[in-house]
């Protein structure tokens, strides 16, 4: 029996822990020649933790590197820049994703499944139905959950009506408001005066590759931008340091408020293509941005497209 680790991306959200989880959990009632591991690439964000706990489950287990003849299943993500260390000495037996196809190559056929819908752990609701895998309780609040959080209860522009479809019938599963349910896995990150600068950074960051420009975009989701903007100064020099440190060429913070609905726009470094980008200026400071939900599909996919 071969062990299989499913790993979402580097400084994981909420989607790539349930993601990881629960594709885990169906592909070990399906396969039983291989043992599915999910694990994690960073700490547990604070929704994930509070359902594991709700739940009984065991926070997944943290890994910093895989080595070669390792197995891996990648979830939510699909660009080198974003995975695992080592992962070109081990073997990638399959992909789950919702984002663009980047990078990421192998030597042989493997199983790939991306669909444009609002978070990876919305593929993984239709794919317990396609199996016919009973969706148990925690399954469905882990799986509603991720949908909620990674189309901002369903405002972002990545939400489909496969999304849609998917939460109605998850809140049916659990007998939930899906909107009350969503805003109570918000709530739960805390309030942001308690939360440190690294981690607001750091809780979902992403690196792109923009026209040979090597890129940090991170975002962090608030229910009262108001009473975070005070700290705009020392989340701005802590951008500068990841963009510094990290030899980005370019850093872009989001900080989004996901009630009024829009993003805070925080630079770092040689941003000025950014600026061009979206028509914007960053000579006084950060920029707001109404409507800007989405890092992937109002961010950069921009980015993408501008750097031709």
């Amino acid at each position: 029996m071969a062990k299989i680790y499913v790993v979402g991306h580097k400084n994981p959200d909420n989607d790539s822990i349930m993601a990881a989880y629960t594709l885990a959990h169906l592909r070990n009632a399906l396969d039983a020649e291989n043992e599915y591991v999910p694990v994690r690439l960073g700490e547990m964000p604070a929704e994930s933790a509070m359902l594991f706990e709700q739940y009984g489950v065991e926070p997944l287990e943290f890994i910093d590197h895989v080595e070669e003849g390792d197995k891996v299943f990648l979830v939510d993500h699909n660009e080198r820049g974003q995975a695992v260390d080592g992962l070109e000495n081990a073997e990638i037996v399959g992909v789950l994703d919702h984002h663009r196809i980047a990078d990421v190559q192998t030597a042989a056929p493997i199983e790939f499944l991306n669909l444009p819908w609002g978070s990876t752990t919305s593929i993984l609701t239709m794919l317990y139905s396609v199996f016919n895998v009973e969706l148990e309780e925690k399954i469905a609040a882990f799986l509603l959950s991720a949908i909620l959080t990674d189309t901002v209860i369903l405002k972002s522009p990545t939400a489909t009506e496969k999304d849609r479809s998917h939460v109605e019938k998850l809140s049916k599963i659990l007998a939930v408001d899906a909107v009350e349910f969503g805003m109570k896995i918000f709530k739960s990150r805390g309030g942001d005066e308690d939360v440190a600068v690294e981690d607001i950074c750091n809780r979902d960051s992403k690196e792109f590759n923009f026209g040979g420009r090597k890129c940090w975009i991170a975002q962090y989701e608030t229910v009262d931008l108001e009473g975070l903007r005070p700290r705009t100064e020392e989340i701005a020099a802590q951008v500068k340091k990841i963009q510094e440190e990290g030899g980005y060429d370019a850093a872009l913070m989001l900080l989004t408020d996901i009630i009024v609905e829009g993003s805070d726009f925080i630079p770092a470094g040689d941003t000025n293509f950014i600026a061009d980008a979206f028509g914007i200026s960053f000579d006084d400071g950060p920029v707001w941005m109404p409507g800007v939900l989405s890092r992937k599909k109002q961010v950069a996919a921009r980015l993408i497209e501008y750097a031709g």
